[in-house]
């Protein structure tokens, strides 16, 4: 008898698999990350082909069979399509997907990270949030989360503004993180801020960093 589970989430990595399945990898509030395969998801006119595309945020059903879990059914919440059109927003998503696959971990608790991540892309989107800010508020934001934060109060140099933004970011729900403000030269320094503690904690090369930094 197999066993189902179901899961919510969001697709944060998809690969081919043989000539027409694929293989993706959700951020879960459930189970953390979870591998699944897709049968036929890159046939022709399959009810998944976009369901379980990058950033498809949704419902799931899963099966498990004897070495992998596989998708039963899908139901996207939100696929997010503006990125499909904004190439910059779309690298900057690509990059919080692959800082989540980083600190995700198998059957833990990842509803913070995964509310985090949603309320990144979203942010993405807004005209009124610079891409580089919603950066690097959702880097400081997950590092808090993974309790990793290097304290900033160890950087003297700092700017009274910054640290009050760090310590909003701390302590603010993932529904307001986005709801304050700074001047240009807070907002540079909250940057270089959230580049240096990802550059001490974080000890994978990041692809999508290339990227970001070539644009």
């Amino acid at each position: 008898m197999q066993d189902f589970m179901k899961v919510t989430g969001m697709v944060i990595g998809a690969f081919p698999q043989g000539e027409y399945d694929r293989r993706i990898i959700l951020l879960t509030k459930e189970n953390g990350k979870v591998t699944a395969f897709v049968k036929g998801a890159r046939r022709q006119g399959s009810r998944f082909t976009a369901s379980t595309d990058l950033f498809t945020f949704g419902e799931f059903d899963l099966y498990v069979g004897r070495t992998s879990y596989n998708i039963q059914d899908a139901r996207p919440l939100n696929y997010f399509e503006f990125l499909r059109s904004d190439m910059d927003a779309s690298f900057y998503g690509m990059y919080f997907l692959e800082l989540c696959d980083y600190y995700a971990r198998e059957n833990n608790d990842e509803a913070l990270l995964l509310l985090n991540l949603y309320r990144a892309v979203q942010g993405l989107k807004s005209d009124k949030l610079e891409n580089s800010f919603v950066k690097a508020v959702f880097e400081l934001k997950t590092f808090i989360i993974e309790g990793e934060l290097i304290p900033p109060e160890k950087f003297k140099a700092l700017r009274p503004e910054t640290l009050e933004a760090v310590k909003y970011i701390a302590d603010s729900s993932i529904e307001k993180l986005y709801s304050f403000a700074l001047s240009d030269e807070g907002t540079k320094e909250l940057t270089e801020l959230a580049e240096y503690e990802r550059a001490h904690l974080v000890d994978r090369h990041l692809k999508s960093l290339d990227i970001l930094k070539s644009m």
